[in-house]
């Protein structure tokens, strides 16, 4: 067991994680991700946290997930095909 977890027993009786310890600037980093996934403007993004330096807001609490990087691709070939056409 791992201090700050939240624990529920299972069927066996043996204790399951229900809720792994976590901080705020954890959820801050998620929440974050979700607005650049949902395709806010990152100026709206950088008003958002507080941040001064758009630099902090993009080097710091906007990571990439694979799903983006493949939509973000999908959406420049679907771009490229229409230029073509």
């Amino acid at each position: 067991m791992i201090a700050g977890d939240v624990y529920v027993l299972g069927n066996d009786n043996k204790p399951v994680v229900l809720l792994p310890k976590f901080s705020c600037h954890s959820l801050r980093h998620t929440f974050t991700t979700r607005l650049c996934e949902s395709g806010i403007n990152i100026k709206v993004i950088q008003s958002v946290l507080g941040h001064s330096d758009i630099s902090t807001t993009l080097d710091i609490y906007a990571d990439v997930t694979k799903d983006l990087k493949k939509a973000e691709m999908q959406s420049f070939e679907d771009f490229m095909k229409k230029k073509d056409a």
